[in-house]
């Protein structure tokens, strides 16, 4: 979805369509919880915990986007290391082929000033791709580079500008999300980057103002 309605599109109804996406998920997530729990079937569980996942998220989004000021930030101090233990630990149970690691957790700063909420949706939208691309390897970091926070992640996919296995299902909202946020926290320094990983693979990071 996109995060503004297209200029033709009339904002109520722009605001029905997504009501109704959101809803629809929530049905969704209620009809997989009963299945999970009529059938010993793993893939029902799993099924279940991404759509409610995926719903999350999208509630998340509505917050993000939702306002008319547009995406704005809002720091405190937050624990880096916290963050990356939550999001590998997620990752780990929704995919659990995947290897998923915190590296170099004591490299991470004990206290950084961010806005978490919009941090924790970029970095998992760079989840999102980094699972589409990954053979069996996924690795998250945070550390200080000068005056700069650096949110890491990495994969041991391809590399940058191979073909998506996953371009069916798209949206190419992730890159946007990253990019407004780092935007949104301004300050010499922010930017996304997305480059190859040196031994293969893709290196994603989300720059900070420190």
């Amino acid at each position: 979805m996109s995060a503004q309605a297209a200029p033709d599109t009339p904002p109520r109804l722009a605001a029905l369509v997504v009501h109704d996406l959101k809803n629809e998920l929530g049905a969704l997530e209620a009809r997989l919880q009963a299945l999970a729990e009529r059938l010993d079937d793993p893939g029902a569980a799993q099924a279940r915990d991404d759509c409610r996942a995926l719903r999350e998220r999208f509630v998340q989004y509505l917050l993000v986007y939702g306002h008319d000021q547009g995406l704005r930030a809002h720091p405190s101090d937050e624990d880096p290391a916290e963050l990356l233990d939550h999001l590998a630990q997620s990752t780990a149970r929704r995919h659990p082929g995947l290897q998923t690691e915190v590296l170099l957790p004591h490299a991470a700063p004990p206290f950084a000033f961010y806005d978490v909420r919009l941090v924790r949706l970029a970095l998992e939208a760079a989840l999102h791709n980094a699972v589409r691309f990954a053979r069996g390897w996924i690795g998250l970091q945070a550390f200080r580079r000068g005056a700069t926070l650096v949110f890491r992640i990495e994969d041991d996919g391809p590399g940058p500008g191979a073909p998506d296995p996953g371009a069916a299902h798209a949206t190419g909202l992730g890159t946007a999300l990253c990019e407004a946020v780092a935007r949104a926290h301004g300050g010499p320094g922010a930017q996304v980057s997305l480059a190859p990983r040196p031994g293969g693979g893709a290196r994603f990071e989300l720059c900070l103002p420190a």
